[in-house]
């Protein structure tokens, strides 16, 4: 009597070991990459609070209290980048700061302010380095004011975001349409 055997319950028990063995190693590799997330992002939080507020100013700050009249320069080498005014500044916790009429004013490489950022009510997130607005913001330069109903500002990656029924004022537009490939002048009833 020849007993023959059909490959195919073989490979299907191979397969199924197999997939155990994959499936245990992703478990390990997917492990193994959120433990490396967690300790990446908790680098980029401590090196982002550090960049916006240093040990040695937030430890001026202590929690519950408020500070009245606070001016914060930030300077690259010797050169003035930007003055943070604000008309309080209260420590909420560990990870936030709430800051009342915010005016930050932003210096170009010549030491001239040439951006203005207002901000009524914000909260400065000290781990995310992370600037938010509470209520509708403005920015302004010469050749424009924009607002929005929210502002963040990312310290760590320096960029600005205005959010929710954002509306951009050009003062002189018609200095732009040729470059924007618009006719000049005003438009014809």
């Amino acid at each position: 009597m020849i007993f023959r055997f059909s490959p195919l319950p073989l490979v299907l028990v191979a397969l199924f070991a197999f997939s155990g063995v994959l499936h245990c190693e992703e478990e390990k590799s997917k492990e193994e990459k959120k433990a490396r997330k967690e300790r990446r992002q908790k680098k980029a939080a401590d090196s982002a609070m550090q960049a916006a507020f240093p040990p040695e100013l937030t430890s001026m700050f202590p929690i519950g209290r408020e500070f009245k009249g606070v001016a914060i320069p930030s300077y690259t080498e010797d050169v003035l980048k930007s003055v943070m005014n604000a008309d309080s500044v209260t420590r909420i916790n560990e990870q936030f700061l709430d800051l009342v009429n915010l005016r930050i004013l932003i210096y170009n490489s010549e030491g001239e302010p040439e951006t203005t950022i207002f901000m009524e009510l914000a909260a400065y997130d000290l781990l995310a380095g992370e600037l938010r607005s509470k209520t509708p913001s403005r920015i302004e330069q010469p050749r424009f004011t924009m607002t929005g109903d929210q502002l963040i500002f990312e310290t760590q990656s320096q960029r600005t975001r205005l959010i929710g029924n954002v509306h951009v004022v050009i003062p002189d537009a018609s200095e732009f349409t040729p470059l924007m490939g618009l006719p000049a002048g005003s438009p014809s009833n």
